[in-house]
């Protein structure tokens, strides 16, 4: 019952990324030499009651990547970003233009998006180098695979094996590239100069994954996101007939408070919880995710994910009095599962406080027509009441891959 878009919301699918590290380092100990081509074009359709003109964005993205082995168990892998917009700018790209679009932060750029060198065996994988960073469901580590450039980081990463169901992870990182692209007019906005250090533990149970973790991060470059972050995860599912249907949960209880050099002072509460039930083709999910706020500060995922959560619109940058999100919808596969598709309903108000933020729905749909080729719909209806501009935003993405890329 594993749902999956790629680019848009993991439902049905991310619960199970907590133990894929574990099966990786046992099944694949060995690096094998391979190219990655990657295209994606995507034609987004903006209306916003803020501006007069109705925006348009056509980006294409090129990625080409090259993982040489040596040996068995070293390799090194470099990936090329390019993006390019097409027909012309009519959307605020956030490069600094003056436009009365609406915006989507995608403008043009080229970038080394990854190049590492990296050991790994059946018991630890270790890279060094530009890498993409991806932990859990990707709320607070992702490398944002939504967005046109991805966000890559420059550091070293480990991962040990301990049993067979315990994984433990060691990231120090020094610096992380923004979904801006490395072409960005501010240098400050492209680049974050960090000291952070990411432990992470994944216990496998009788029942699911458990994940423990400490994020303590040092921004050098934007002190306002330093921060230092403890949580716990638990993630799982279970089929009580034979397989007839399934039920999987997620639970995240975590904690975020200033660190190093933050010029504030804040302790912020953060918890998601979600259960689906799916049958052989249709899969419903409901849940609740609160980001804490003060009246002073928002809960911060400057280096998570967005567009998987609090809707693909994307209005909200976590007001200060933070965010909680109801969401419910349904899912499925038809066609052979070849084609997938989602409907979701978000009603969002206040973390702290009575403020009503407004709804939104959102829907899509995912074709598979080839290994190599897929495209994809999306639409997002936001109405604000109160609290923000009326929005909506249609997609359309054509992709095309050759080989696998190295995450």
């Amino acid at each position: 019952m594993a749902f999956n878009f790629r680019h848009g919301v993991l439902a049905g699918g991310f619960w199970l990324a907590g133990s894929a590290l574990g099966q990786e380092l046992q099944q694949s100990p060995r690096y094998e030499s391979e190219a990655y081509l990657g295209v994606r074009y995507r034609d987004t359709t903006m209306v916003s009651d803020q501006f007069h003109r109705r925006g348009h964005a056509h980006t294409a993205r090129l990625q080409l990547g090259w993982l040489q082995a040596i040996g068995s168990h070293w390799a090194v892998y470099a990936e090329m970003t390019g993006l390019w917009s097409l027909f012309g700018r009519e959307y605020d790209d956030t490069s600094g233009r003056v436009t009365d679009y609406p915006s989507e932060a995608d403008p043009p750029g080229k970038e080394l998006s990854n190049a590492w060198l990296g050991y790994r065996d059946r018991h630890a994988e270790i890279r060094i180098g530009r890498q993409y960073i991806r932990l859990d469901n990707e709320r607070f580590f992702a490398r944002n695979g939504w967005r046109q450039h991805p966000q890559s980081f420059d550091g070293f990463s480990s991962r040990w094996q301990l049993t067979p169901t315990t994984v433990l992870r060691y990231d120090w990182l020094g610096q992380v590239h923004r979904t801006v692209g490395g072409d960005f007019f501010d240098r400050d906005q492209r680049r974050w100069h960090l000291q952070a250090h990411v432990l992470h533990v994944e216990q496998g149970l009788p029942l699911g994954v458990l994940s423990a973790y400490v994020y303590l991060i040092r921004n050098t470059t934007r002190a306002v996101n330093s921060m230092r972050l403890r949580g716990l995860d638990w993630s799982g599912q279970a089929s009580p007939d034979q397989g007839r249907s399934q039920f999987s949960w997620l639970a995240v209880l975590a904690r975020q408070d200033s660190y190093g050099n933050s010029p504030r002072h804040f302790d912020l509460a953060y918890h998601q919880f979600e259960l689906n039930y799916g049958l052989k083709t249709i899969t419903a999910r409901m849940g609740e995710e609160v980001l804490g706020g003060d009246g002073r500060t928002g809960f911060n995922i400057a280096y998570g994910a967005g567009h998987p959560f609090d809707g693909w619109v994307g209005v909200f940058s976590i007001p200060v009095n933070g965010l909680r999100d109801r969401y419910a919808g349904l899912h499925g596969e038809f066609g052979g599962s070849r084609c997938s598709w989602q409907l979701v309903y978000h009603h969002f108000d206040a973390a702290h406080g009575h403020s009503a933020y407004g709804h939104e729905l959102d829907a899509g749909i995912l074709a598979q027509w080839t290994s190599r080729f897929s495209t994809e719909l999306q639409y997002g209806h936001y109405q604000g009441r109160n609290f923000s501009h009326d929005q909506h935003k249609l997609w359309l993405v054509l992709e095309y891959r050759y080989g696998r890329q190295t995450l």
